[in-house]
């Protein structure tokens, strides 16, 4: 026969308190999981840009090498736009020049026309800017990217 003091049983308060506790536990779960996505997301998207703006400048460093001859390589302005100009031999001519949103490269016959939208866009940016500096031989680069971060790079000549 069950009596009173051999009968065990739940009371409300004891539950409520451990679902409260379990919601409690869970909500601090998932706010710490959403917290730590979007940190991941922001870190990802900054090391996509700087790989972007890593591989951008070893592209154009190695353009620029590639063809470090004497008198090959010179910036000159055409069709509005800044361009680094690359001739790689006396009848042809690599324009790379910031046009649209894009670092763009073209391959011409040396002395044609073209309109600066026929360049290839190597690569999307928010600004690209060079300028040679005559005293230690050397082109620097500044590369903005769409965010508006940006990064400077100095390509030595080895020609003179």
């Amino acid at each position: 026969m069950l009596t009173k003091s051999n009968v065990s049983g739940f009371t409300l308060i004891p539950v409520l308190f451990v679902l409260t506790l379990f919601l409690l536990l869970s909500a601090l779960s998932v706010s710490v999981i959403l917290a730590g996505s979007s940190v991941y997301e922001k870190i990802s998207a900054d090391m996509d840009e700087n790989y972007e703006r890593r591989v951008s400048f070893s592209y154009l460093a190695t353009k620029i090498r590639q063809n470090d001859k004497t008198g090959s390589i010179s910036a000159e302005q055409k069709y509005g736009a800044d361009m680094i100009a690359i001739k790689e031999n006396e009848f042809e001519t690599t324009y790379i020049y910031y046009f649209d949103g894009y670092i763009r490269e073209i391959f011409v016959d040396t002395g044609t026309v073209f309109e600066l939208d026929w360049g290839e866009g190597i690569i999307k940016a928010g600004g690209f800017d060079f300028a040679f500096d005559q005293n230690k031989n050397a082109i620097e680069m500044k590369l903005t990217d769409s965010r508006g971060g940006s990064q400077t790079t100095k390509v030595y000549l080895r020609s003179s």
